[in-house]
């Protein structure tokens, strides 16, 4: 749908005839809120691929009189809401972090009201009388409102599960249709109760409210205004507005069009002659208007389109042109002869152009109406562009290997930053601003990458095209002599049109692109660590939920060591942590992608979480050092997870799509091995473990869709259903350690239960109605727990269900779902397994009866069973050593003492590698008593027989080289020489014959190839030794300049320096545009 239409008969019940009629045509298909200002009758409506907010006359059938009121700073506008008698406008931007702004209605004012926490809003709505703004949240399932300020914000209903795309307020209920769910519902606004609920069977999308009841006059401050075009209601009253390419005039009524082409479009030229199609037609709108520049033939052209000049270079007469289109006057700027792909640069006010024939980049001051030659002696450079803002140009270079170069006007040497090994034919290259990517077509595919060449990508076929472009969310392209247009999310074209014959080149004539965009939130994030807030002139940075700003750009955390709560805000991507004194909350600085699980080791201080995205288990520091992969969860991915402290192994429950492919599994520690303990578990959602009584808890669903708490040793035998009637859904489960008690969260009954560990005693401690209870925990005397539909941790006595209030609602959270405890160091274990991991190779699993040991998936347990298949023992046979206590396992640590005659050299532990091998090596650790040859009980000697007597020279043989007059005795120094090429190291000009009989250095490092000691027009550092590996530092000669940014070469591998020499210092130039 590119139209937005007016139904004239829209109740078909009171109406016999439907009338539809075209209000406006060329808004793109994506979503966008509309809105009606029912005082002045004006027609509203986001535009979230053209990233403006535009406005008409709703009346009116002139399809050209509209004006866009809002688009600097516009990334993906989609909710709308006007309240017409205050005029005012409300409306979210989604992208890069959404935010909802306030502004007048004719676009003035702009304030962000709202911008931390908030995922996609789709639709907004106002309470007039009350001054409130509501607003549907669609990836955070929330309906929420806050006042006109954005102040006494409030999440009225969190709807799990059911993405809203439309609300409308009407009398104290918010109309709510979700489209993916297909219903249709109303809710409280003060409770938050759904009121109503209806299912559709098509898919409904937006919602308003219609009650002829109800409507009444008001007073329109434009009826009087006289406005030529349109009149809008502002806070001050009514204002006048002209038309996009129109001026307002002084008498501040009338309009006056500003120049002969469109406000904004595409200028299109076939070598004589200038078209130009507005901009809407890149989503089915058309426009045209042509210009002809008189005995010109027109090689190359770019725009300026804030002061509305087209620059051009005319072959006719071999100069670079300036067309006026305000006044339609052209004025030659200078010579030119042979130049293609000019490009104009609006930051350094900038044009540049390539002359193929002397194969380099000319430039044109506008400042200063003088040229320069940029780059020199390019290989058939082509297809020139240029980022503005960071003063970086781009070509495409070279003949049958091409490849994507980038330079500077500041002439540092090109880099090439996509290679011939990435590309074919490329041509069309062009960076886009707004995207931040170079674009370019390469046979007939429009590709694109990062600036530094990563991330290639292939787009939309275009079958043939000559030219290709971006403009925000969409591609353009010349084939023959249409211009075709197509969402970048096409996989073709959509429209295209038929401008002028012969077309041979197209230009983005659209001031929003060629803005400044510096000091803006559209570079580089504004410099802002997390949020960037654009403003009217400027932006301001500001952190998220749960993060304190410093130095008004860095967010930092303040994270608690102790007494805190941690807790996974899922639909956020944060782990946040929560003082359980105070009840105040810091984000750590963790980055997660909807985490549902985790859990926190107290004896380490790492925190282990799932990764719903990338089906993982991860570990990480409080401060998001040292992260982890732990193990990769396959088909499934794992959604609860806690610790057996005998051993360190995390267990989880795993969920997969398909609903009987949940599983229980546990990690080894140190290993990363892997055992499932139960498969087939249809919907599991949560575990807990009890290692001194050897039991594993759970909660999933049985046969008949029954929900059963089931209970099995830790190593996956002996399972027994101790809870299945009267159960809904429970989400959380915790064992109370000092009372022998399990708990859990019914998210269906919305009530904490418990029982004791054969399921007996059953009974329900509290409800919380509506909530949608999840994860719950015990420590002391207190119960904690997260729902899906509260804004907090609830704290509350397990003995009374009594609600101890230790934290304040945060409308920023969002879903929460699993939480842990660090408040004492105090830990279950199982007696056996905590000590040496039970004597296990690998897994020890602690059952009621003690522990057994097991094996990875797939390997078993040798005949001792507790030794695994293909497990590398380290030897316990030593030399000097005795090993106390140790099943020298990979990955253990043991103490040893030393034989007789023997001593320790260091006090350390040895631990077995993964290779079986010790570490450090023990025949180390213990030396002999002393120098006395004495032969031990073992019947071997004391020490090595090998170095008893050692030699009283050292070897005269040395690679590449020989020695000078030296008789090689121990204690003398001696001299060398070395064969060609080779040269005498200069960091050992002269070697000693040790006490050893070694030489004082490797005979192999002496004689050694060296760079050349000499570059032309200058001097290497005094201190350069020109050995392999060196970093030498250089100066050049008076009257030279080195010809690299960096004033250091490096000495290569194959005694050659890492830059050509000849062409380090060269002569001075004057770097300033000289008349040509």
């Amino acid at each position: 749908m590119d139209s937005i239409y007016r139904f004239n008969n829209f109740n078909i019940w009171q109406n016999n005839s439907i009338s539809l009629s075209l209000a406006y045509k060329g808004k793109s298909s994506d979503f966008g809120q509309i809105a009606f200002d029912y005082i002045s009758n004006n027609l509203y409506w986001c535009d979230s691929l053209h990233k403006w907010i535009a406005m008409k006359p709703a009346y009116s059938d002139n399809d050209t009189i509209y004006k866009v009121v809002v688009q600097k700073d516009l990334y993906q506008p989609e909710g709308l809401a006007l309240d017409p008698e205050d005029g005012l406008m409300f409306f979210s931007d989604n992208q890069p972090t959404s935010r909802i702004e306030r502004v007048s209605m004719d676009g003035r004012d702009r304030t962000a009201i709202v911008y931390t926490s908030l995922l996609r809003i789709f639709s907004l709505s106002v309470d007039e009388t009350s001054n409130l703004l509501y607003w549907a949240d669609h990836d955070r399932h929330t309906l929420e409102v806050s006042d006109y300020n954005g102040l006494n914000r409030r999440v009225i209903r969190r709807s799990n599960n059911v993405p809203v795309t439309g609300l409308h307020y009407y009398q104290n209920v918010l109309h709510v249709v979700s489209a993916e769910t297909r219903s249709i519902f109303g809710v409280d606004i003060t409770s938050g109760l759904k009121l109503y609920h209806i299912r559709d069977t098509d898919q409904p999308f937006t919602i308003d409210v219609y009650d002829a009841e109800s409507t009444r006059s008001y007073p329109d401050p434009c009826s009087s205004r006289g406005c030529q075009h349109i009149c809008v209601n502002t806070p001050t009253g009514g204002k006048c507005l002209c038309a996009e390419g129109y001026l307002l005039s002084s008498d501040g009524r009338s309009c006056t069009d500003r120049s002969f082409f469109h406000e904004k479009g595409f200028i299109i030229s076939n070598g004589t002659h200038f078209a130009m199609v507005e901009v809407q037609v890149v989503s089915g709108g058309e426009r045209r208007i042509l210009v002809i520049v008189p005995f010109a033939i027109i090689e190359t052209f770019a725009v300026d389109a804030t002061m509305h000049l087209i620059y051009y270079l005319d072959s006719s007469r071999n100069a670079l042109q300036e067309l006026n289109l305000i006044h339609n006057q052209i004025r030659t700027l200078a010579t030119a002869i042979g130049g293609k792909d000019l490009i104009f640069d609006w930051i350094a006010n900038l044009l540049a152009w390539i002359e193929p024939t002397q194969s380099r980049i000319r430039a044109f001051s506008i400042n200063s109406g003088t040229t320069s030659v940029i780059y020199t002696g390019l290989q058939q450079p082509s297809s020139l562009s240029v980022d503005a803002h960071n003063g970086d140009l781009y070509w495409i270079s070279g003949t049958s290997k091409k490849e994507i170069l980038r330079g500077n006007w500041n002439r540092n040497s090109p880099k090439v930053i996509v290679s011939h090994a990435n590309l074919n034919n490329p041509i069309s290259l062009q960076y886009d601003v707004i995207s931040h990517r170079i674009y370019w077509l390469d046979n007939s595919m429009i590709k694109s990458s990062m600036t530094n060449g990563s991330d290639i990508q292939s787009h939309v076929n275009t079958y043939g095209a000559t030219q290709a472009f971006a403009y925000k969310d969409y591609f353009g392209w010349i084939n023959g002599n249409k211009t075709y247009f197509a969402k970048k999310s096409a996989v073709y074209a959509e429209f295209n049109v038929d401008v002028i014959q012969n077309t041979k080149q197209i230009a983005i004539f659209d001031t929003i692109v060629q803005q400044d965009r510096r000091s803006s939130c559209q570079i580089l994030n504004g410099g802002c660590d997390e949020i960037c807030v654009p403003f009217q002139n400027g932006r301001v940075c500001e952190c998220d939920f749960g993060l304190q700003l410093h130095q008004n750009l860095t967010c930092k955390s303040s994270v608690y060591s102790l007494n805190f709560l941690i807790v996974s805000d899922y639909s956020h991507g944060r782990i946040l942590q929560v003082d359980i004194t105070t009840g105040n909350m810091v984000k750590l600085p963790i980055n997660v992608q909807n985490s549902p699980g985790i859990t926190f080791d107290k004896s380490t201080m790492e925190i282990f979480y799932s990764e719903l995205s990338t089906k993982t288990i991860m570990s990480t520091t409080l401060l998001g050092k040292n992260k982890s992969l732990i193990y990769a969860t396959g088909f499934a991915h794992a959604t609860r997870l806690t610790i057996d402290y005998s051993t360190g192994n995390i267990y989880f429950i795993a969920v997969a799509s398909a609903q009987n492919q949940g599983y229980i599994g546990v990690v080894h520690r140190k290993s990363f091995l892997q055992k499932t303990l139960w498969t087939n578990l249809q919907s599991p959602s949560d575990l807990v473990v009890y290692p001194s009584k050897g039991f594993l808890f759970w909660i999933a669903t049985g046969i008949g869709n029954v929900t059963e708490l089931s209970r099995s040793y830790m190593d996956g035998t002996f399972k027994t259903n101790i809870a299945t009637t009267n159960i809904g859904r429970p989400n959380g489960l915790a064992i109370d350690y000092t009372a022998n008690r399990l708990y859990w969260t019914d998210g269906l009954k919305n009530s904490i239960e418990y029982s004791g560990l054969n399921g007996e005693n059953k009974h329900v401690l509290t409800t919380d109605t509506d909530a949608h209870l999840m994860s719950i925990l015990v420590h002391g005397q207190y119960i904690y727990y997260t729902a899906w539909n509260r804004q907090s941790i609830t704290k509350l006595d397990k003995t009374t269900g009594v609600k101890h209030t230790f934290m304040a609602n945060h409308p920023e959270l969002g879903r929460l779902d699993s939480l842990d405890i660090y408040a004492d160091d105090s830990v279950d274990v199982n007696a056996i397994c905590s000590k040496k991991n039970g004597n296990c190779s690998t897994f020890c699993f602690p059952t009621p009866t003690g522990r057994t040991c097991g094996c990875q998936d797939n390997v078993n347990l040798q005949s001792d069973q507790t030794t695994c298949q293909g497990v590398s023992r380290c030897t316990t046979s030593l030399q000097n050593a005795i090993l106390i206590d140790c099943f020298a396992y990979p990955e253990d640590t043991c103490e040893f003492g030393c034989k007789p005659g023997f001593r320790r050299t260091l006090n350390v532990s040895a631990t077995c590698n993964s290779f079986g091998e010790w570490t450090p090596s023990l025949a180390s650790l213990c030396a002999a008593n002393s120098q006395n040859l004495v032969c031990t009980e073992d019947g071997i000697w004391n020490l090595d027989t090998n170095n008893l007597c050692r030699r009283s020279t050292c070897s005269k043989t040395l690679k590449n080289g020989q020695l000078i007059g030296c008789r090689a005795h121990l204690g003398e120094t001696c001299q060398y020489k070395c064969a060609s090429p080779f040269e005498i190291n200069p960091s050992f000009p002269n070697i000693t014959c040790n006490t050893s009989g070694e030489w004082s250095h490797n005979t192999e490092d002496l004689c050694v190839q060296l760079c050349v000691s000499t570059i032309p027009n200058g001097t290497l550092g005094s201190d350069c030794q020109r050995v392999i590996g060196n970093n030498c530092s250089f100066t050049c000669d008076m009257g030279y300049e080195s010809s690299i940014t960096s004033s250091h070469i490096i000495c290569t591998s194959n005694g050659t320096w890492n830059k050509m020499t000849d062409e380090l210092c060269k002569r001075k130039k004057i770097l300033s545009f000289n008349k040509c």
